[in-house]
């Protein structure tokens, strides 16, 4: 049994190695990368869901796992849509680093204003009309 589980852990070990950063590239106005990341990765654990496993050890801690893998996809998939409503768009794995949008579609500031960004600046609207 101690060989199955270093030869699960490696895998799981190597998969993770895998993993990258997703690089964006902004497609419409909106907030800056960071200001926009910010924001989606304090939302995302939002979707996690919980679990109830009654029985073996082994039962409760595949319910566990489980769990952990779907909360994990869910994250993800809540991080890429957040992003593309925020003007964002993932880049294909190997591209290149994220881009601005074309100079005409950003919204600019003041040139030698010292503060904090304004709701303008981050592209956050002034005011939100219900039922339109």
């Amino acid at each position: 049994m101690n060989k199955r589980v270093l030869v699960v852990a490696g895998g799981i070990l190597g998969l993770a190695g895998c993993q990258t950063s997703p690089t964006y590239t902004q497609y419409m106005a909106g907030p800056p990368l960071e200001y926009a990341q910010a924001k989606c990765n304090m939302l995302a654990p939002s979707v996690h869901t919980g679990y109830v496993a009654i029985g073996s050890p082994a039962f409760v801690a595949g319910a566990a796992l489980g769990n952990a893998i779907g909360n994990a996809i869910a994250e993800a998939e809540f991080r890429k849509n957040c992003m593309a409503l925020q003007g964002w768009r993932q880049d294909p794995p190997g591209a290149q680093k994220a881009q601005p949008a074309p100079q005409a579609a950003r919204v600019q500031g003041p040139a030698k204003r010292r503060g904090p960004p304004t709701q303008a600046e981050l592209g956050i609207p002034s005011r939100v009309v219900a039922g339109q």
